[in-house]
């Protein structure tokens, strides 16, 4: 191959790398702020698990506090652990093809740079 299409070639890799490591680290983040919205809803559910049924509860609703009961309150953040779990699985198989398509990214640029280097005898 010539100079010019090796670069280009090159080039090509190079930038698919930096978007698979761009790509792997968003989905780590998301991974991690799903993960701590699951920790969080379980630490909130093991305390209202704990109160009294006379206790009035209060969900955050932008600026204001709508009264809520128990069960209504367990219900909505078993719903918000299903949907987080949902959304780590995703994550996970995204991640799992992203660091797939690295890995393969990885390879065709060692694979390059082998070719480039003059043959020695």
């Amino acid at each position: 191959m010539s100079d010019n299409t090796i670069q280009q070639v090159y080039v090509q890799v190079t930038q698919k790398m930096q978007d698979c490591q761009r790509q792997l680290a968003q989905i780590e983040a998301q991974i991690s702020a799903n993960q701590r919205e699951t920790r969080l809803a379980s630490l909130t559910k093991r305390e209202i698990e704990g109160l009294d049924a006379s206790v009035p509860l209060y969900k955050s609703m932008g600026k204001m506090f709508v009264q809520e009961s128990k069960a209504d309150l367990l219900k909505e953040i078993a719903q918000t652990t299903a949907d987080a779990a949902t959304i780590i699985g995703a994550l996970e198989q995204k991640q799992k093809f992203v660091k797939r398509n690295l890995e393969e990214a990885t390879g065709h640029l060692r694979d390059l740079v082998q070719s480039a280097q003059p043959k020695k005898a």
